[in-house]
């Protein structure tokens, strides 16, 4: 992906090198047309109304209430497919939504449809339920014969597609009704996810071409008090198998209760300005270095090559990278997996071509790695109108439900964007309301290590940011002493280089190696410190700690990680 577009397939295929030198031209060429639509959004800022190159029907007044997101959700689900129904009965039941809240639909089973199998058998359709149900309120308020119109209220605010409900609508053309002033080539596309186009669905624009600018894009405007009721927010329990889908299900419901607690992994390429690709990695550094940090143990590589295969990225809860067309690194080791209740994010221009191939793109095989909640692109998006990664963490991290933090952080609606993941899912939302007392220092009874040491390191990264680094290290230091934890040690570690205090993060490190049992993990913080060391001029002991390191862990797993 770049500013412009990053090839499909073509980026693993014969006359790379060519094609690459020819993509980065289009990228520059098209930048200042992007920056344009960009601009845009930001004027925009959420006022109603009409802005130059932006589609009709923003201007909407009105909002749902508060309470628990499930009583504003309705589930959608095809009845062409028997596991599309059994899965959205699953789920209505796991949530507590009520059957009268549970529609379905009679379209193609498969994952990319027509603009007019769209309209036909699910724009059509949902709009004729969310009158019959009395759901929303519009003016003028004639269905039959004022098909577009003003909404003013609406009691749904989440949309949830169930696996079995199409993925992707392919471009037309000569669409009735189609118009945009938008610049190229923004305007000449007019494919889009079923997802995004459905949170545009109480719009009623006829214009496809082009986007519909977000009016909640960086408002934080929770879905009771946005006053936006004509956009929903969407999102899909979709993946390879109906076993994979229920996982999802169970998983989100567990980890609300429990806290999504193990570390984070931030991929950023090491790419500056005026590279047009750079915002990529301005969102991966926000990420490492502010919301990661605040809640999890963060590791962020910042070289343009990916993780390697061997690096040791265990108990996995976050990840945000790029830049592959199938998974790399890690990912594709047997014995990789997430944490469960994971949110895992890798920024490619087709990553969710498919959600039900585990080998390809990326949205499937992250899922079929244990990931709960994972974004995606079904068509070119364009880097600067994909889902802002930085935005998007940060609002998890606040305790807003994964479809909330996905839209308020994408530019765009009725575009290519796709949320995968239980849409009322909230992984922030214990962080946000924890009450922790480390007690005697031992973990309660049935709770394991990684969550019992990840609590005590979150709770430090609260001091470190309330009180000050100084008291934040010497909080971390305790809480890492009393529970023997390598991984609060490492936590701070990773907090004091990212703060420049090069001596307290090689003196942190040292001691989570000491702690640490498993040799991935000690290699993992090996690797970090002499990183640290190097950015410190000591490369003469950085090679040294890597080289001792090399014969030491001779023979495990992670020993290929340690080689230059």
């Amino acid at each position: 992906m770049s500013a412009a577009w990053e090839g499909y397939e073509e980026l693993r295929r014969g006359g790379r090198r060519d094609r690459q030198r020819k993509r980065r031209r289009a990228a520059l060429a098209v930048t200042g047309a992007l920056v344009l639509v960009a601009t845009s959004i930001a004027v925009f800022n959420g006022v109603p109304g009409k802005l130059s190159g932006q589609r009709a029907g923003i201007g909407i007044v009105g909002s749902g209430g508060g309470g628990n997101p499930a009583d504003f959700a309705a589930v959608v689900y095809n009845a062409a497919d028997p596991l599309s129904r059994d899965l959205a009965e699953f789920y209505a039941k796991k949530r507590g939504i009520d059957r009268d809240r549970v529609v379905a639909l009679q379209c193609p089973v498969t994952e990319e449809i027509s603009r007019e199998e769209y309209d036909s058998t699910i724009a059509g359709p949902l709009r004729a339920a969310f009158d019959t149900h009395g759901w929303w309120q519009r003016t003028p308020d004639r269905p039959d014969k004022e098909p577009s119109s003003t909404v003013t209220a609406n009691r749904i605010r989440f949309l949830v597609l169930m696996r079995g409900v199409p993925l992707r609508i392919r471009a037309t053309t000569g669409y009735p009704g189609d118009f945009c002033t938008q610049p190229s080539p923004i305007k000449d596309s007019n494919c889009a996810s079923v997802d995004s186009e459905l949170a545009a669905l109480g719009l009623f624009t006829r214009s496809i071409s082009g986007i519909v600018l977000n009016p909640l894009f960086r408002t934080f405007a929770r879905y009771s008090e946005n006053g936006r009721p004509g956009i929903l927010y969407t999102g899909r329990l979709d993946a390879p198998t109906g076993t994979m889908v229920r996982r999802m299900i169970e998983d989100a419901i567990a980890v609300e209760k429990t806290g999504l607690w193990g570390r984070c992994y931030v991929d950023g390429r090491g790419l500056t300005a005026p590279n047009p690709l750079a915002v990529g990695d301005v969102w991966m550094t926000k990420i490492a270095s502010e919301t990661g940090p605040r809640v999890l143990p963060t590791v962020f590589d910042t070289k343009e090559a990916q993780f390697s295969v061997a690096y040791p990225m265990n108990d996995a809860a976050l990840y945000f990278g790029w830049y592959s067309v199938d998974p790399a690194g890690p990912f594709t080791r047997d014995d990789f997996k997430f944490r469960p209740g994971a949110v895992a994010c890798h920024i490619h221009s087709f990553s969710a071509t498919s959600v039900r191939d585990p080998q390809h793109w990326w949205v499937a095989p992250l899922l079929n790695r244990g990931a709960d909640a994972v974004l995606g692109n079904v068509y070119e998006p364009y880097l600067t109108l994909t889902t802002n990664l930085d935005t998007f963490a940060e609002r998890l991290a606040e305790g807003d439900t994964f479809a909330e933090s996905a839209w308020l952080a994408t530019p765009g609606l009725s575009w290519m964007n796709t949320v995968v993941g239980d849409p009322l899912y909230r992984p922030g939302k214990v962080w946000k309301e924890l009450q922790f007392d480390l007690g005697d220092g031992a973990p309660p009874a049935g709770e394991s290590a990684v969550v019992t040491e990840s609590k005590a390191y979150y709770q430090g990264t609260l001091a470190w940011h309330d009180k000050g680094t100084g008291a934040g290290a010497a909080a971390l230091e305790r809480s890492g002493t009393r529970l023997h934890s390598g991984l609060i040690y490492e936590g701070l570690g990773r907090l004091q280089a990212a703060s420049g205090n090069a001596a307290g993060a090689i003196k942190a490190c040292e001691q989570a190696i000491r702690l640490y049992r498993e040799p991935g993990d000690k290699v993992r913080v090996i690797l970090g410190e002499a990183s640290v060391m190097a950015s410190a001029g000591q490369t003469g002991k950085a090679e040294a700690l890597l080289a001792d390191a090399r014969k030491r862990y001779a023979g495990t797993p992670a020993a290929a990680a340690l080689e230059p």
